[in-house]
């Protein structure tokens, strides 16, 4: 009976040994910033590897719609500046920034701007945000 247990005892150790070293290959992500709308923006760890998941208003039913590109960190300020600026925006002027396979177009209305999110490839629009100051720095973690 000693055996059984023992044999239990060993496989369970062995089996669960090996459940830890297939969860150490799994990305990690980082979150750099979200909303209270649950748009969240994160980056995989160790690479320029980043996610935008938003509330997509291009659809009725306002569902989370994520894009994925390759940026370094420099492109990534730079889009944020670019985003902050546009709150100096006139009321008609539109504005756009590329950043990997995505155009991000800027529209002002009133204390908000319209993002719309296109594919550069098939000049698609993928959907689009809407962001208050507060909102953009929440979402890029300039609190």
């Amino acid at each position: 009976m000693k055996n059984i247990y023992f044999s239990i005892l060993i496989f369970t150790f062995f089996y669960s040994h090996s459940q830890f070293d297939e969860t150490e290959g799994l990305q990690r992500w980082e979150v750099l910033g979200s909303m209270n709308d649950d748009s969240v923006f994160l980056k995989l760890e160790g690479s320029n590897l980043f996610k935008l998941s938003f509330k997509n208003y291009k659809l009725s039913d306002n569902t989370i719609k994520n894009i994925e590109f390759n940026s370094t960190d420099i492109d990534l300020n730079n889009l944020y500046s670019f985003l902050l600026n546009s709150f100096d925006l006139n009321e008609s002027r539109q504005n756009s920034f590329e950043i990997d396979k995505y155009e991000f177009q800027v529209l002002k209305n009133g204390d908000f701007i319209r993002v719309s999110i296109n594919s550069v490839i098939s000049g698609a629009t993928i959907g689009w945000m809407s962001l208050s100051i507060r909102d953009l720095n929440n979402l890029f973690g300039k609190y």
